[in-house]
């Protein structure tokens, strides 16, 4: 699925994705840059610790759409939906990626 949207809507990207985690389940990789996250948009987005931390807690076993930006800004960067749901896992935290 590829979606066009405007990379600048939002302002998080992935670090790094841990293996066996929910994020790499989903199909994150590092790098891509999330535009959406469930109902979070631009407007709403103020940083990880205030928007996403308590969006992620109130998810835990339910599916989030997630849009990401992939690749190199231009013709070759991609959109894509994917589905993200938080869990525990035998890793730290309940998605298993870094954001930045």
């Amino acid at each position: 699925m590829y979606l066009y949207l405007p990379t600048h809507c939002f302002r998080c990207s992935v670090g790094a994705v841990y293996a066996d985690s929910p994020a790499r389940a989903a199909g994150l990789k590092a790098g891509d840059a999330l535009l959406a996250i469930g109902p979070v948009r631009r407007a709403d987005f103020v940083s990880v610790g205030e928007t996403i931390v308590p969006l992620v807690k109130s998810h835990v076993g339910r599916p989030l759409d997630v849009v990401v930006a992939r690749g190199q800004a231009g013709p070759s960067q991609r959109h894509l939906g994917l589905t993200l749901t938080p869990a525990e896992w035998s890793g730290k935290g309940l998605l298993g990626c870094a954001l930045k």
